[in-house]
């Protein structure tokens, strides 16, 4: 039984999605532990700098994700993957 090819990409955009949401859920509590962890009394200013600098970038790769959730829907609807299964 073969699945229609509609039914297939739109399982693969779901799966996209699901993928880059489950990144950024990751990233986002990364960041929200670094920020807290921002929060301690008495904290060294460098100490307070570096957990600053790490939520920032935790927060800033989703970014790139995005970006590549674009690409992969682009790859997606041009059937690139359907093509390289063939060989």
């Amino acid at each position: 039984m073969t699945v229609p090819m509609e039914a297939k990409k739109r399982r693969q955009r779901r799966q996209a999605v699901f993928g880059i949401l489950t990144f950024a859920l990751f990233q986002g509590a990364c960041a929200a532990v670094f920020a807290a962890l921002c929060l301690i009394p008495d904290l060294p200013r460098w100490v307070f700098w570096l957990f600053a600098a790490l939520a920032g970038v935790c927060g800033l790769l989703i970014i790139p994700a995005l970006v590549v959730l674009k690409q992969r829907f682009k790859e997606i609807e041009g059937g690139e993957s359907d093509a390289a299964a063939e060989y």
